[in-house]
């Protein structure tokens, strides 16, 4: 079986740097931020940056903010506030001893996610990394297209995708594999439930107990 990550949630908790960010730029305009709490609720509920700026009057500076937010999201100055998910690295070895692993992650700049790899020393579970910065909407098909561009000429029979949005979740469904949504990532237990993963976890440090108790 192969199993295909998706990074930034389940593996990483880049809560953090999605707020750090969001502040940077609020705060060089002139205008107040939400605490954290409220900004990571709205992103948890797919609330749009513009309605998140709105609610503090931000919303003259919208353009501005989503071009410095693409720039600055994946530079060293904010990659920095991530931390790996508690239980990431058992999960990750435990299953690298019995599946191929790929990582498959949605980043605008290649060379900034390998650096961050290797800073956290994740490169060394996974046999290939699938990635794209592409625009195409719906999201979930950016990841679909890059696993069955992987697969081709394969004869896999069972598939698995772990992923903490209904972007993963959709593209497993797709490609009739099982799917895991992680709830400690950047979508709500209410998005993830209304996406019908075949399991849902509360963080991926739960992943070992389903896969002992269900035989992923």
């Amino acid at each position: 079986m192969i199993v295909f990550l998706d990074l930034d949630g389940p593996i990483l908790d880049v809560s953090e740097k999605y707020y750090q960010v969001y502040v940077d730029i609020l705060q060089r305009h002139g205008f107040d931020s939400l605490s954290k709490k409220e900004y990571w609720n709205a992103k948890r509920n797919k609330v749009p940056e513009s309605e998140i700026l709105e609610q503090t009057d931000a919303m003259s500076i919208l353009e501005s903010y989503q071009r410095q937010r693409k720039l600055l999201f994946e530079s060293d100055q904010y990659l920095k506030f991530d931390r790996i998910q508690d239980g990431t690295t058992e999960v990750l070895e435990n299953f690298a001893q019995h599946y191929r692993l790929v990582l498959v992650t949605l980043r605008t700049f290649p060379e900034q996610l390998y650096k961050e790899l290797k800073c956290f020393n994740l490169n060394q579970y996974f046999s290939t990394v699938l990635t794209s910065g592409s625009d195409i909407k719906p999201r979930w098909k950016i990841k679909y297209n890059l696993i069955n561009s992987y697969l081709k000429g394969t004869t896999l029979k069972r598939g698995l995708i772990i992923g903490d949005t209904e972007t993963d979740i959709l593209a497993g469904k797709k490609l009739r594999f099982k799917t895991v949504g992680v709830l400690n990532g950047i979508r709500s237990y209410d998005i993830l439930f209304s996406a019908q993963p075949t399991h849902l976890v509360s963080s991926i440090s739960e992943i070992l107990r389903i896969s002992l108790e269900h035989g992923l």
